[in-house]
């Protein structure tokens, strides 16, 4: 390998779901430079999130473990400081307040909080909560703070920041709120999506949350796609920055590139518009991952098998080629690298284990294969004895899971609950033997998942 130096950038986004970009086939807003860096990027047509909630998700990304073995062995995340982490080489650059003060901080080498000129819910955060991080505000405030969204101040603070400590952190990991902040995008932005006739798009900046009923006006739900609409327009021009600095300051070529959502937004699928159900849907799991390997590709490249979060810091330490003697808990065996398994297709030459996608959160479980997706769920009342719930949604016919068919395929289900037990036996398996320091893992013989569950046949 050579010697010259390896950069990366991830950009992760909350609520950005698959709906908001046009490469997936998002049709609310047009993202241009989104859908120009797909076109030399490897575009991942199946990222699942392994959760529901932000800081969970990122864990995942941050420490190479996927949420249920975390969840299942709590050994599992506390041992994972016992190695050295690549993120200690990372700058991580946010407008997320509750991130900074939720997360494992000593993961990576900086910290630096961009504040919001309209967000005052950091008053009183100090320093000393934040352990040995060096916490640094930038205060965003510019003459022209009223017209500028603030994801684009985001990425101008982060980017001005990062350029000038490279050698020091060669990686910089930007967390925007995305759409669980403000709604700030110019107004003209939503009414791009509205044709002549169409009702005016709301003016308010605060984040949609909505439960439909029969009553609710058509009209309010699509004017609250066009503010959507807008703010994933105000990301796409904000992506522009990054491609013109990594030119100006010459390591394009030489940089890992990563775009991931952090939870989607549902925009009245399953009732609800917003986080308000909290319900493992794939509205809120399926979301854009776009891997750039600085100038390797003269083409885009398209890949249908199932990743999810944990995959993204071994991705990175391959790309850094990052060495370390100590066995971090992040090799949980059930990791892929994103750029190097690409030259692996096709399918039959994939691991096993990446064509099924497993996320839970509270008393749901939901499992995506290529060719169905199952949810599970735990329902309870103060009337009744706790009900178990089976959903199954054929893919990718019903991308946005609304043609419930279990009770049409109970074959179906039946053999996806046992690869969603597998899949969970033998994860927690590894993740145990992690956890106890364990020098080899367990040995693990995934089943090979039949064709009815690979190959969508209607």
């Amino acid at each position: 390998m050579s010697n010259k130096p390896r950069y990366a950038v991830i950009v992760t986004v909350e609520g950005l779901g698959t709906n908001l970009v046009g490469c997936y086939g998002g049709a609310i807003a047009p993202t241009k430079n989104l859908d120009s860096f797909a076109c030399r990027s490897i575009v991942f047509d199946q990222f699942w999130a392994d959760t529901f909630r932000p800081i969970d998700i990122l864990e995942s990304m941050w420490t190479g473990v996927h949420f249920a073995i975390r969840n299942a062995n709590p050994g599992t995340k506390e041992s994972r400081f016992d190695c050295e982490s690549i993120l200690e080489r990372a700058m991580l650059i946010t407008d997320s307040v509750d991130l900074v003060d939720e997360s494992t901080r000593d993961d990576f080498g900086s910290v630096l909080l961009i504040e919001s000129p309209t967000d005052d819910s950091s008053d009183g955060l100090e320093d000393d909560d934040f352990d040995s991080i060096d916490l640094e505000k930038i205060d965003s405030e510019s003459e022209d703070e009223d017209t500028q969204p603030q994801i684009t101040r985001l990425f101008q603070a982060a980017l001005g920041k990062w350029a000038t400590q490279l050698d020091e952190f060669p990686i910089l990991w930007i967390h925007s709120r995305g759409l669980n902040g403000t709604w700030d995008a110019p107004y003209e932005y939503r009414c791009v999506m509205c044709d002549e006739g169409d009702p005016e798009p709301p003016f308010d900046m605060v984040p949609a949350q909505l439960k439909i009923t029969e009553d609710t006006d058509p009209d309010e739900v699509f004017g609250l796609a066009c503010s959507m609409g807008a703010q994933s327009m105000v990301l796409d021009d904000a992506w522009a920055m990054i491609e013109e600095v990594l030119e100006e300051i010459g390591v394009a070529s030489d940089c890992l590139q990563i775009l991931a959502g952090v939870q989607g937004y549902p925009i009245g699928e399953h009732g609800f518009v917003g986080q308000i159900a909290e319900g493992l849907y794939a509205e809120t799991l399926h979301l854009p991952l776009i891997v750039r390997p600085g100038n390797q590709l003269d083409v885009g490249v398209r890949v249908p098998f199932m990743v999810q979060p944990n995959s993204i810091l071994k991705t990175i330490e391959n790309w850094l080629d990052h060495d370390t003697n100590t066995r971090c808990v992040a090799d949980d065996g059930v990791r892929t690298d994103l750029v190097r398994e690409t030259s692996t297709l096709p399918a039959e030459n994939w691991p096993m284990k990446n064509q099924l996608a497993y996320s839970a959160y509270q008393s749901q479980v939901h499992v995506a294969v290529p060719a169905w997706s199952c949810r599970w769920s735990t329902e309870t009342s103060d009337e009744s004895d706790a009900v178990q719930r089976v959903e199954l949604f054929a893919t990718p016919d019903d991308r946005w899971q609304q043609n419930e068919v279990s009770q049409r395929a109970h074959a179906i289900v039946d053999e996806l609950t046992l690869h969603r037990n597998e899949w969970l036996h033998c994860s927690l398996s590894i993740g145990l033997s992690l956890a106890d320091g364990t020098s080899e893992h367990p040995s693990i013989e995934w089943k090979p998942l039949s064709s009815e569950l690979t190959h969508p046949v209607r």
